[in-house]
């Protein structure tokens, strides 16, 4: 005869201790990743107090001075997209060409950088 049969209450509590015992394990397992974890260094930093490491492949958001923008449409050239958009106005008196409007939509760039390195490279140097 099977014991468990004859005495449901022992059931119960090998039951109970079966689940004590398997409540404890989860519990220890769970406190040693959380120990685990305290020898870690820390992920974030205080921004304006200390600066991260860039990559040197990182180009960041595109930096555009409109005062010294000639509207020559190089960027517009070199563009991978045709994204930038240069409006201008020629200005006869003085043969020069004056920059009304300058506008990139970030939301389709693909932030490859062309147009500020070939700028940099032809206009403001």
């Amino acid at each position: 005869m099977d014991i468990s049969n004859m005495f449901p209450m022992v059931t119960g509590f090998m039951n109970y201790g079966q689940q004590t015992i398997r409540a404890a394990r989860y519990i220890g397992q769970s406190f040693i990743i959380t120990l685990s974890h305290t020898n870690r260094l820390p992920v974030t930093i205080q921004y304006p107090y200390e600066k991260s490491i860039m990559s040197e492949r990182f180009r960041g958001r595109i930096h555009f001075e409109f005062d010294k923008c000639i509207a020559c449409e190089v960027c517009v050239r070199v563009c991978p997209i045709d994204l930038p958009v240069v409006d201008w106005r020629l200005e006869r008196d003085i043969q020069k060409k004056q920059l009304l409007n300058y506008s990139i939509d970030f939301g389709v760039c693909i932030f490859c950088g062309n147009c500020v390195e070939i700028v940099q490279q032809t206009v403001y140097q």
